[in-house]
């Protein structure tokens, strides 16, 4: 199912935001090897917008990376996660199709989602891994290469929602990824999968980061991990997928906002992805002192 714009609204996106409250204010000690990526992360990353510029459209669901192989996220802390997971209501993968590290809840008639996210070498790219853990222990994680990134660039927040449950107002620090292995995770998933959200996200952060798409490449070539393989790799990819308005990258930005728009709307949406990325990836390269 192709998604847009006009299928996320705001209360899915709180109802997203009150899981991460009760999952990561339940986390404890372990709370501190959890990193929030995937399409929550714009809305923290980027802050209030004000008008005309338009407020990020949210998520549907919530994507948790476990850092376990830099934070030494052991057994005790998997189990933990998971003893949580089930006190708070959570199956893990209930829908025939669903991947074990997949995780739901049914919220005020709504599908809550929750995904784990890892990056190990002891299984290939694109495989769930089982850490070692208790008898019985389920858990798994999805693996993923560029999770190991968010322990050296992250940003702190603290997120405040009504937990679960009626369990009250709860303010929690969240550790959210940093604008470099945001840009990485996400142009790694659009290429992988082409969902249009992938692209819509990584361009609104762009758009609309402090300073424009300058302050968003300035911000990127000052990151820690910027040196990194994955990073160089992902910021070639950028520029390639971005290069044309008739290249994938803006293609899918546009028709994920540009539902029932007539094509000079969509035509002006694949232009304002391609300058996004041209303006952010050039003060990459002014920063970087590269030709």
């Amino acid at each position: 199912m192709t998604l847009s714009a006009a299928d996320y609204d705001e209360q899915g996106t709180k109802l997203c935001e009150r899981a991460l409250v009760t999952v990561i204010g339940d986390a404890g000690f372990w709370g501190r090897s959890l990193y929030l990526v995937g399409g929550l992360v714009p809305r923290y990353l980027v802050g209030p917008v004000s008008p005309p510029a338009p407020a990020h459209v949210g998520s549907r669901d919530v994507d948790l990376a476990v850092a376990f192989a830099v934070d030494g996220f052991d057994a005790t802390g998997y189990e933990t996660l998971e003893r949580n997971l089930r006190d708070g209501g959570f199956t893990q993968a209930p829908n025939e199709g669903d991947p074990e590290f997949r995780w739901r809840r049914t919220v005020e008639g709504r599908d809550l989602v929750l995904e784990f996210l890892c990056d190990t070498d002891e299984v290939p790219e694109g495989r769930n891994f089982k850490p070692r853990s208790g008898a019985g222990s389920r858990f798994q994680a999805f693996n993923v290469a560029g999770v190991r990134l968010l322990p050296v660039d992250h940003r702190p927040v603290e997120i405040e929602a009504e937990r679960l449950d009626e369990g009250g107002l709860s303010r929690v620090p969240v550790r959210i990824a940093g604008l470099a292995p945001f840009v990485t995770l996400k142009i790694r998933a659009f290429v992988d999968r082409h969902h249009d959200k992938d692209a819509y996200d990584l361009v609104y952060t762009l758009l609309n980061y402090a300073d424009g798409p300058g302050g968003a490449g300035s911000a990127i070539a000052a990151s820690p991990v910027i040196g990194d393989a994955l990073v160089i790799d992902a910021l070639e990819r950028v520029r390639e997928r971005f290069a044309e308005p008739g290249h994938d990258g803006p293609a899918s930005y546009a028709r994920f906002l540009g539902s029932g728009l007539g094509e000079d709307a969509v035509a002006r949406l694949r232009n304002e992805a391609v300058e996004a990325v041209r303006i952010a990836m050039a003060a990459v390269d002014r920063a970087m002192g590269t030709p």
